[in-house]
């Protein structure tokens, strides 16, 4: 599957896809797929769950339409519902929030896995290939290092190749994020001035 593409092209991409899995985290990872994926989800707790909302919002529409004066049987009848209801609701989202740590650990495991076992699997299954040689006389006599550990002289190791990458990935982040701080108060700081009605700017107005 991947045979095709190129090794700098495919360490750089791994290497882009941990970067941001790291910055975004497992927790909110976890609950964001989880909340996409419980809706869908074939278990009767989440059908149970979707039906009693529904009945929920009727029986307070049923309830406010019902005068607790003229009608208090059939008001006492609904509120009766709509407390059960609600407790039903209420034991199913705690039973929601236990699933959703139990999600979110299993989830942890398998991001583990992607984000650390199959980088190393890959630097290890090309440990002796070199990324690309350099142009001789570069480094001169330091040249070595970058072959290191086991890949040919001259050329860059996956190693280094990926540290080379992770450095460059997040110094255009902060750069990024630097940028957009920036950004910021200078947008709020070109905002005018409120004026009254003769035209003249309250900080002018101080200042006469």
């Amino acid at each position: 599957m991947f045979s095709s593409v190129p090794l700098p092209v495919l360490l750089f991409s791994v290497t882009l896809i941990v970067e941001v899995l790291g910055w975004i985290g497992n927790e909110r990872l976890a609950s964001a797929i989880y909340t996409i994926l419980h809706p869908f989800s074939a278990s009767p707790h989440a059908k149970q769950q979707r039906q009693l909302k529904r009945d929920i919002l009727q029986l307070r529409v049923d309830l406010k339409n019902t005068s607790a004066q003229d009608e208090f049987a059939s008001w006492a009848k609904i509120r009766r519902k709509l407390d059960k209801a609600v407790q039903e609701l209420e034991n199913l989202n705690a039973q929601k929030s236990l699933s959703l740590q139990s999600f979110t650990t299993t989830f942890g495991r398998l991001l583990w896995i992607i984000t650390t076992v199959l980088p190393f699997i890959l630097s290890s299954w090309h440990r002796k290939e070199a990324v690309f040689y350099l142009p001789a006389g570069w480094f001169g006599s330091l040249g070595w290092w970058a072959s290191l550990p086991s890949a040919p002289a001259g050329g860059i190791a996956c190693g280094v190749w990926t540290m080379a990458c992770k450095r460059t990935i997040n110094t255009i982040k902060d750069a990024v994020v630097d940028l957009c701080a920036k950004e910021i108060p200078i947008a709020t700081e070109g905002a005018a001035e409120p004026k009254d009605a003769s035209g003249i700017s309250s900080k002018a107005k101080d200042e006469l």
